[in-house]
């Protein structure tokens, strides 16, 4: 019968210990991002309807269609990552290594990226916005 080494055992259970902690963590970040995302479909959908109603810009329409897609699909992919990331906190064993810190910080990226597209876009929006006079 072989016995379980102490030193080995705590070794192990601090490191799943560990690898709970940082999936906790990405999955807590993951929810401010989804929020951010919805937020920003309830604003995009009021820019949808100031463009229609008073910039009246074909263009400035296409970049918001373009921009709610991207922010749909990214959406979606989050999503999926952190239903991916809940399993894999309740059942998985796989280490928390430098693999899967790059795949969280790919998707980070990709969040980021959308955020300064979207900040560029109302941008654009309210100089568009200043443009117009009070009679």
């Amino acid at each position: 019968m072989t016995h379980a080494n102490p030193v080995n055992t705590h070794m192990h259970y601090k490191a799943d210990e560990n690898r709970r902690l940082f999936i906790k963590k990405d999955i807590i970040e993951i929810s401010l991002w989804t929020d951010d995302l919805e937020y920003k479909n309830t604003e995009i959908n009021s820019f949808s309807i100031l463009n229609r109603q008073l910039i009246k810009s074909e263009r400035l329409q296409n970049t918001i269609q373009d921009f709610r897609r991207r922010n749909t699909l990214i959406m979606g992919n989050i999503c999926k990552y952190e239903q991916h990331l809940r399993q894999e906190l309740e059942f998985g064993t796989i280490e928390y290594d430098l693999n899967r810190a790059k795949l969280h910080e790919k998707r980070r990226a990709e969040y980021v990226n959308l955020d300064k597209e979207y900040r560029a876009l109302k941008t654009d929006i309210f100089n568009l916005l200043s443009k117009f006079k009070r009679e």
